[in-house]
């Protein structure tokens, strides 16, 4: 038998020695490290949540990093956006009060200012932020805007805005100054004047929106017509002093101006005023001459002025803005049945009491001579009471009174009217006639007395004559009168139907209507219109949504229903019989219809209708007789250059700054805002006139007016301060994610530490219990060690 020898390595003892010996080098590692272990597996079970929170750690840096870098951009974005609304308040100011001395570029100083302000405005647009420019939206690597000098005099190949401009007001200036309107001469008759647009289709010139009169005894007619016209006869009378004639017309940019025109007797004739003629015998031939020669100094003088300055603004326009318009191809015309004038002619022919034909002088006295015809009178006296005479116009029923008792004629404010039948009474045939146009509404030029003595009522196109029966209407053999009709074919207007029946009195109806279809048999679809894709479909009543419309619906109806499908924020119109489509994006426009008859009719000949894309230039020389705008795309500089697609311009340029937060700051130079003020300040610093020239005051005057309030906030539109908002709200955003996020770093932190971080004091107290054991591993090994046989029997 033998006793194996004690093998210390192997032993448990051993092996419990080893392991304190490790924790001891363990511990110390962590009192001098801070840290549980220098490897994930010797962490312990909490280190899965100090990994994941050292990952949200590394993401929240990048957070801080990107929000670092966007918030350079914005304060960046934003400083230029401050240097754009300081030089629109400059300009502003300017242009508000600007003096009219022109140096010898045709130039006052404020639109000096303008043109190096425009510069300015350039450079600001292409503010960089490293390599990026901040107003390209997504194109960031492209220059948000073209030179200045290039965009205002063009290239060797290209037109810049200037050349726009000049061509711009030739073509609305026309050949002869006149605005392209046409100022009939010679004159249509020797008492009239007649004013009209120099063609239907055309987009240049004033345009005739309403006249209104108070010429006594002047007959105005219009404006109607295509091309739209006016006219306006004296016949043969010569109006009052003060008497005043004005017209309304649309400008270019959208603005209206009117002339005033009054008839006066002064001498010389004051400024805005025509003579009446003084000559003896006085002739009115020569007032409607005066009139006609006034008319044209007025027109030339608001050519001259008003219309140049809406010219360039709307050269401007068709520069820098991106919207266009289709036009129709020609001036439609629809159905109308309306009334005309009837006359009728009384039945008895009035005598006087030498059995001639009655005047309108002859007396009602019985004992004048001569007076007329006894009989008549005697019905008319009915002594001792009187007839009365009951007539029903425009204004309602009144009565005419033969009162045998007094001799005077009166007339009350409530158009009843009393004439004297006794003995040295005043009145005359002429105050039956007189007193008949009262009653029924009408003028006194619509009653009078044939060569036969037959009173003649004509009832004009407002209202019918009724006359009530009676002593007084038998002796005098009237009766009622009833307006005749008459079917035309006048030019459409927003008024005009859609569908239906003319019929008289009633509304204007489109020639070829559109349908609204039927079950059938056989079934009928219903005709449509296609708008960009969207299909509005013809109800016959009810229509709902935007894609709806009724049959019995108007021009105007319809040119809504389409403007909010294109969504345009200028409202298509019509003018003299042809339609005008509005749009913010010609590129899109795409018109259609199923029923091309009805098409047809609105003035659409062709299809589909389209608008010419920007920038837009005068479509034909000469100039002053062209009639289209075209696209120039091809021959002028295109002055934006960044990203033009689709889409908020904030969404340009987007950042992620939380793991579920994401900021939007992009901007572009041709967003509304920025894009009417650059044109404005283009406008004012570009135009220039002659130091000299008749009109120049009035021309800068009228243009400074419009770039003021072109660069004053109108309600709904958008403003740099618009912008600057939308990007301090990034802003705000970014900040507020920075705040949660230093919360949640610290929190993490907090966690991290826990699961990886070793208490001093207790890996102390830890490593005294190891050595405490360790020494006293070590004195039992050692007294193992001087074990023997002998000793242990």
């Amino acid at each position: 038998m033998s006793i194996s020898s004690i093998n210390y390595s192997s032993s448990i003892l051993g092996s419990q020695i080893r392991n304190i010996n490790q924790q001891l080098t363990d511990l110390s590692t962590q009192l001098s490290t801070g840290k549980l272990s220098q490897n994930y597996s010797g962490m312990g079970t909490n280190e899965g949540f100090a990994i994941a929170g050292r990952a949200q750690l590394s993401n929240i840096a990048a957070y801080t990093d990107t929000m670092t870098n966007v918030n350079v951009s914005i304060n960046l974005a934003n400083t230029a956006l401050q240097s754009l609304t300081t030089i629109r308040n400059t300009v502003q100011t300017g242009s508000a009060n600007t003096a009219q001395d022109l140096n010898v570029n045709g130039q006052t100083v404020a639109q000096n200012t303008a043109a190096a302000q425009f510069g300015s405005m350039v450079g600001v647009l292409n503010t960089q932020s490293g390599n990026r420019y901040l107003f390209s939206g997504t194109a960031f690597n492209t220059p948000s805007v073209a030179n200045a000098g290039d965009i205002i005099n063009g290239t060797t190949t290209q037109a810049g805005f200037k050349t726009v401009m000049v061509e711009r007001q030739a073509a609305d200036l026309g050949a002869n100054g006149m605005g392209r309107l046409v100022l009939a001469t010679p004159q249509p008759t020797p008492s009239s004047v007649m004013v009209s647009e120099d063609a239907a289709i055309s987009p240049f010139g004033l345009k005739i929106a309403a006249v209104s009169s108070t010429l006594t005894g002047a007959t105005v007619t219009g404006p109607s017509g295509s091309p739209v016209s006016f006219s306006v006869d004296l016949n043969g009378v010569n109006p009052k002093n003060g008497d005043k004639l004005s017209v309304q017309f649309t400008l270019p940019d959208g603005s209206t101006e009117q002339i005033d025109l009054t008839a006066s007797t002064a001498t010389p004739t004051p400024v805005g005023s025509f003579a009446i003629d003084a000559s003896v015998p006085v002739n009115p031939n020569n007032t409607a001459t005066n009139l006609n020669t006034a008319l044209n100094t007025a027109i030339k003088k608001l050519a001259g002025t008003s219309l140049v300055a809406a010219s360039a603004v709307t050269a401007g326009d068709n520069f820098f803005n991106t919207a266009g318009s289709a036009t129709a191809n020609v001036a439609a015309t629809g159905n109308l049945r309306s009334y005309t004038s009837t006359t009728g002619t009384g039945s008895v022919a009035l005598q006087d009491s030498a059995l001639a034909t009655a005047s309108t002088t002859t007396s009602l006295d019985s004992s004048a001579t001569p007076h007329l015809n006894g009989t008549i009178l005697n019905a008319l006296a009915n002594a001792p009471t009187g007839t009365t005479l009951t007539i029903t116009g425009a204004s309602g029923a009144h009565t005419i009174t033969f009162d045998p008792t007094v001799t005077t004629v009166t007339t009350t404010a409530s158009g009843n009217t009393t004439i004297g039948l006794a003995s040295g009474s005043a009145a005359k045939v002429s105050d039956i006639l007189n007193a008949i146009a009262t009653a029924a509404g009408i003028p006194a030029a619509n009653v009078t007395l044939s060569a036969g003595g037959n009173i003649q009522i004509a009832t004009g196109t407002g209202t019918d004559v009724a006359v009530t029966g009676g002593a007084a209407a038998t002796a005098l053999g009237l009766s009622s009168v009833t307006r005749g009709s008459v079917a035309s074919t006048p030019q459409i207007t927003g008024s005009t139907v859609l569908s239906g029946i003319a019929t008289t009195g009633g509304p204007e109806v489109l020639s070829a209507a559109f349908q609204a279809g039927s079950a059938g048999p056989p079934a009928v679809n219903p005709d449509t219109i296609t708008v960009n894709g969207q299909t509005l479909t013809f109800v016959p009543s009810g229509a709902s949504g935007p894609n709806q419309i009724n049959i019995t619906d108007n021009i105007t109806t319809l040119l809504g229903k389409i403007d909010q499908i294109t969504g345009t924020t200028k409202p298509s119109t019509i003018h003299g019989g042809v339609i005008t489509i509005n749009t913010d994006d010609p590129g899109s426009l795409n018109i259609t219809s199923s029923s091309s008859t009805a098409f047809a009719a609105l003035g659409f000949t062709t299809s589909p209708v389209t608008a010419a894309k920007a920038p837009l230039r005068v479509g034909s020389s000469p100039l002053g007789s062209a009639t289209t705008l075209v696209n120039g795309s091809a021959t002028t500089v295109q002055w934006y250059l960044g990203n033009d697609g689709p889409g908020s311009p904030r969404s340009t340029a987007m950042a992620r700054v939380d793991d579920s937060v994401t900021v939007q700051y992009g901007a572009q130079a041709n967003e509304d805002a920025i894009r009417k003020e650059l044109q404005a300040v283009a406008v004012f610093g570009t135009f220039s006139t002659s130091p000299t020239g008749q009109y120049s005051g009035g021309q800068v005057a009228a243009l400074s007016l419009r770039v003021t309030q072109a660069l004053t906030k109108q309600p709904g539109q958008q403003r740099i301060e618009d912008i600057q908002t939308d990007i301090a709200m990034a802003q705000n955003t970014m900040k507020d994610a920075g705040t949660r996020q230093t919360q949640a770093k610290a929190q993490l932190q907090t966690i991290i530490d826990q699961a990886e971080s070793a208490s001093p004091d207790q890996v102390a107290s830890e490593i005294l219990s190891l050595q405490n054991a360790l020494q006293a591993s070590y004195q039992v090994t050692s007294n193992l060690a001087q074990l023997s046989l002998v000793k242990f029997l």
